[in-house]
């Protein structure tokens, strides 16, 4: 019972938050999109831009990461920012986030809502994690051939230092 009533306060806590925040977008932040009956995820890269893993698919499990105007998100009922791993994960630099997600433009991934979404997606951009609450809730995690095919792209990115970003290897 405990697990159900988990899931029910985050849900409840995540929709509040989308309705309640009002921070204006900074490249870099990570946007959260309130729709139906989930939360779409997405980073913002400016001029009112967002770069997101997305519908429609390319083909049946195979979606594509997007750049559009957060205006044209389709199904939005409300966005807010929100860097809610801030706390736990030290973010990368902005600049570097908007980096990895423009470079992500137009790949086409597999998606899984459990283990291979939008929420890992800009997680990952944002904190170099793949991280997705909504799929932890009901102890998902993570695919990690997603995460390696997004490590791959992301390796051939310069964030200022000359390299490709340096991981620490678990």
């Amino acid at each position: 019972m405990a697990f159900l009533w988990n899931g029910v306060t985050g849900i409840i806590r995540e929709v509040q938050h989308v309705f309640q925040n009002k921070d204006l977008p900074k490249p870099g932040d990570m946007i959260q999109f309130q729709m139906p009956f989930f939360q779409h995820w997405g980073i913002y890269v400016g001029e009112d831009e967002v770069v997101h893993f997305s519908w429609p698919p390319v083909e049946w499990t195979k979606y594509k990461v997007r750049k559009e105007k957060i205006k044209d998100v389709q199904g939005v009922l409300k966005y807010a920012v929100w860097n809610k791993f801030d706390q736990k994960y030290p973010p990368l630099d902005p600049a570097c986030v908007v980096k990895r997600a423009r470079h992500m433009e137009n790949k086409v991934l597999r998606y899984d809502a459990r283990n291979a979404n939008c929420e890992h997606f800009a997680t990952l951009m944002r904190y170099d994690k793949a991280i997705s609450d909504q799929a932890g809730r009901f102890n998902y995690t993570v695919d990690r051939d997603f995460e390696e095919e997004i490590r791959s792209y992301l390796d051939e990115v310069d964030c200022g230092s000359g390299e490709p970003l340096q991981r620490k290897t678990p």
